[in-house]
Parts: structure tokens; C-alpha cells; sequence
């Protein structure tokens, strides 16, 4: 079997074993992906995770986690390839007020005062390898 063979096999095995575990339409099992791939960087990098796919009046915050002293919002951009831009551009002005409202509702909920928050972004982009290229982006906004 030829070498390019095989690495088609991989990579369609690969994909049913994601469909698995990942249901839905696929730009939901995609964001979920990235989510996952995006929890994994921060623990890697040394951060906390508190929660994850957390409702706060309405808005969604990706991921909360704990590095150092701060608090941090995470917001988790993927993409299945470059047709749409850098993943990082689809963090406007109005996800970032989003986020904020989010966060300061959140800090308030919890009675956390004087507590410092940072505001994150964890870009997942898949290429036609399907390598998944992870990067952090630390104090986005």
C-alpha cells in the first residue's frame, strides 16, 4: 500500500472517531474541537481551568480559568481553514463588549472584589493537514 494511501486511512479513521465523540452540525463539533484543543494549551501553559461553556445573563463565555493572580476570560476562535480570515478578526468590537458584560456580571454574581481580570483569545486553525495549529493570545483586549 502506498504511503499516500495510508495516510488518507489515518486521516478518514481519524474523522470517524472525532464524529463519534463530537455530535452535531459540523461547525458545532468543529468549535467544540477547538474548545477542547484550546483547554488543553492553557493547562499546558500552566492556567487553571474554573469553567467552561459558562451562561452569564445570556452570553457565553468559552472558557474561565485561573493563571497567577488574574482571572481570565477566555474566548476560543476556530476555523476549519483560512477562507474566512484569521480567527482572531471574528473577535470584534461586539464580542469583546460581549465579554466584558459577561465577566464584570460574573465577578459581581460571585462577590469577587479588587480580583484582577485579563481578557484572552485562544486561535485554533485547521489546514489541509488537519494539524491544528493552537496559538495564545495573553491580555487580547
Amino acid at each position: 500500500m502506498s504511503l499516500p494511501r495510508v495516510f488518507k486511512l489515518v486521516k478518514d479513521a481519524i474523522a470517524r472517531i472525532r464524529s463519534r465523540f463530537y455530535r452535531g452540525p459540523r461547525h458545532l463539533r468543529l468549535g467544540k474541537l477547538g474548545e477542547d484543543l484550546a483547554a488543553n494549551k492553557l493547562a499546558s501553559e500552566g492556567y487553571r481551568l474554573v469553567d467552561r461553556n459558562l451562561k452569564v445573563a445570556g452570553r457565553e463565555v468559552d472558557i474561565i480559568a485561573v493563571e497567577g493572580e488574574y482571572l481570565v476570560f477566555v474566548e476560543v476562535k476556530t476555523r476549519s481553514d483560512a477562507s474566512f480570515g484569521h480567527p482572531l478578526l471574528a473577535v470584534d468590537n461586539k464580542r469583546r463588549t460581549r465579554l466584558r458584560q459577561a465577566a464584570g456580571m460574573y465577578v459581581a454574581k460571585r462577590g469577587l472584589r479588587s480580583i484582577l481580570i485579563r481578557f484572552d483569545v485562544v486561535t485554533v486553525e485547521f489546514g489541509a493537514s488537519s494539524e491544528a495549529k493552537v496559538e495564545l493570545i495573553r491580555n487580547a483586549f
